[in-house]
Order: structure tokens, then C-alpha cells, then sequence
């Protein structure tokens, strides 16, 4: 097979990173698309950056050996953590690796108005500060609030993405963010889990522009794969495939959610030592 005709792999701890999939096919018709979640580890969210990366790598190893042209990391965390060394392990093979934080920085540095920017995600999200770095690097003068919200990620598996439950968490994780002086005026949904809460963050927080990472790092995607010349011809009709470590009953029935409808084809996966061996490059966790 050409190079040009491979899929796109994308890959999370799980099913949010459906939301960056959904957001590529919408962007990229022609292309096709391989997902895996890797749902025998989930959630990378409150793991240590060093066992992110050694679960990122063993991924991201098992779609090479798959067969793709380029590797999104649908995955906040991950991407805050494992994007340098899959970047370095990726490069003497020729593909393009890209995570969601540089893009979503990059459209949320356009939409503020203030420079107050508000970031929301995991615990390791938060904690590894990759947002407020990139922010501040693009703008020195941008003053960032980040935010934990891990209740969030139940919520959306769940489909309590409305309704009194869903609205008294949001008040509890975001009013700060209201009362705060100076208030930001952008919050960028440093979650893939998080667009399925955009109306309740939006109704908690009137007046902020939010940030959906996922959509940015569709653009960010055709742009990478333009520049590379591995875009597909348009008329060709992409089809998507799904890869799980565990739970395809569960990966179909949640996943629905974030698609509006269950994902299919799904084979169960095993990751073995031989997918660490495809991008045989020493790593370890970004600083």
C-alpha cells in the first residue's frame, strides 16, 4: 500500500478521544482512520508521567506496526507528557506525530481578547502545566487560571452531560472562575471528554469563549499531512476503524455518545512487546 493511502492512526486511554476522531473525520472525509483506545489502562489522567509515556509509547508502537501514516494523540495527558519522545521515536520512520494542546493554545491565543485564559482538564493535565507553558511561550503577557475537573470524565461517559447533576459539579469545579478579577474571557476544554459538557460549562460561565481542542487539532492534522504531501484525494470516501484493549461492549456503548452512534468495526487488542520494539527509542517524560 502507498504510503499516502495509510490511515491516520489516533489513539487515547479511551473513548474521549473519539470526540478528536469524530472532529478529524468531519475535516478529513477522504481519509482513513484508525482508533485505539487503550482502555485496559484507562485513565492515564492520574498515572505518573513516566508510566504515561511507557503506556503512549507501547500504543502508539501498535499502530506502526498497523500500518499508519501519522499518529494524533487524542489525549491531553499523553500529549502533555509522551509528545516529545514519540516525536524523537517517530522521526527516523518519517511519521508525523500531533498532540492536542499546540493547537488548542493556538486558537485560544486568537480568540482572547484579555490574554486571561482559563485551562480545565485532568489532574495530570493540570499538573504537568503544558498549557500554561505553551500559552505563556506564545504570549508572555497572557495570565493563565488552570483548573482539575476529573469528575467531569464520569460524567460524560455516563451521559450526565445536562440536568441538576451535571450543573451543581460545574458550579463547584468553575465558579471561581467567575468571581475571579480579572475573569478570563476564553476557557480552553483541556479535556476530549469535556465538548460533551460545552452547554452546562457554557451556561456556568456566560460570556467565555470555549476552546475545543479537538477541532483545532482536526486543522492542525490536514495541515501537518498537507505539508507533508499524505493527503488523500478528496473523492475518496475514508472509512474508520477501532482497536480496544479491553471492554468492546462498553467502548461501543459509551463511545456512542461521543460519536451519536456506536462504533463499529471494534477488535479487541492485545499490546505486546513487539509493538515497544516498532519505535525502538529510549524515552522518557517531557519536562
Amino acid at each position: 500500500m502507498k504510503r499516502i493511502d495509510l490511515p491516520i492512526g489516533v489513539f487515547d486511554s479511551g473513548v474521549g478521544g473519539l470526540t478528536v476522531l469524530d472532529a478529524i473525520r468531519r475535516r478529513l472525509p477522504a481519509e482513513d482512520l484508525l482508533y485505539l483506545g487503550d482502555t485496559a489502562r484507562v485513565p492515564y489522567g492520574t498515572r505518573a508521567p513516566d508510566t504515561v509515556v511507557r503506556y503512549a509509547h507501547r500504543v502508539a508502537g501498535h499502530l506502526v506496526r498497523r500500518g499508519v501514516k501519522a499518529i494524533v494523540i487524542a489525549c491531553n495527558t499523553a500529549t502533555t507528557w509522551a509528545l516529545d519522545a514519540l516525536e524523537q521515536a517517530a522521526a527516523p520512520l518519517s511519521i508525523p506525530v500531533i498532540g492536542v494542546i499546540a493547537p488548542g493554545v493556538d486558537a485560544a491565543l486568537a480568540r482572547t481578547r484579555s490574554g486571561r485564559i482559563a485551562v480545565i482538564g485532568t489532574e495530570g493535565t493540570v499538573r504537568g502545566g503544558a498549557y500554561t507553558r505553551h500559552l505563556q511561550a506564545g504570549r508572555p503577557d497572557v495570565k493563565v487560571e488552570a483548573v482539575p475537573c476529573p469528575l467531569f470524565v464520569a460524567l460524560a461517559e455516563e451521559g450526565w452531560t445536562d440536568g441538576d447533576i451535571a450543573r451543581l459539579t460545574a458550579e463547584r469545579y468553575l465558579s471561581p472562575l467567575r468571581t475571579a478579577v480579572p475573569a478570563a474571557d476564553t476557557l480552553i476544554l483541556g479535556c476530549t471528554h469535556y465538548p460533551l459538557l460545552a452547554n452546562v460549562i457554557a451556561d456556568v460561565l456566560p460570556g467565555v469563549a470555549l476552546v475545543d481542542s479537538a477541532t483545532a487539532t482536526a486543522d492542525a492534522t490536514a495541515s501537518r499531512l498537507a505539508a507533508e504531501g499524505l493527503l488523500r484525494n478528496a473523492g475518496h470516501p475514508g472509512t474508520s476503524a477501532f482497536l480496544v484493549t479491553d471492554h468492546v461492549d462498553r467502548f461501543q456503548r459509551v463511545g456512542a455518545r461521543f460519536l451519536r452512534k456506536p462504533p463499529t468495526p471494534v477488535e479487541l487488542v492485545d499490546l505486546t512487546d513487539a509493538d515497544d520494539a516498532a519505535l525502538p527509542v529510549p524515552l522518557e517524560a517531557s519536562a
